[in-house]
């Protein structure tokens, strides 16, 4: 991925759970940001068995897998990519970190009132 322009990234809470998520601000090509982050989670270890195009229900589900467990790749319709692990967290984590070692992602804080974040 190139240094700029800077993508945009939460870490939080997810919607009513206690687990940890990783969103993006919406994106203007969604699609190929959602290929360029499969591709670098590819080069850090995480293998693709499928995609499920889910356009039908407005989204695209990718699944990965790690030694840890699964993650999950989702983008809406509205161009907002999610990473959800719930039952595994060290890999959201673990990209969390490899996204900020990247100089193509910008992490915005979030409050923990906001989003509840324990």
């Amino acid at each position: 991925m190139n240094d700029s322009p800077k993508n945009t990234y939460m870490l939080k809470s997810g919607y009513d759970s206690p687990y940890l998520l990783i969103e993006f601000k919406p994106l203007e090509d969604s699609e190929y940001f959602l290929f360029e982050i499969i591709h670098m989670l590819g080069l850090a270890g995480f293998e693709s068995p499928e995609m499920l195009n889910l356009w039908m229900n407005d989204k695209i589900v990718v699944n990965l897998t790690s030694p840890n467990g699964t993650v999950t790749v989702s983008l809406d319709v509205e161009g907002i990519l999610r990473i959800t692990g719930n039952e595994n967290q060290a890999d959201i984590t673990r990209i969390d970190k490899l996204l900020q070692l990247s100089k193509a992602f910008l992490k915005e804080e979030v409050g923990s009132r906001k989003y509840k974040i324990e």
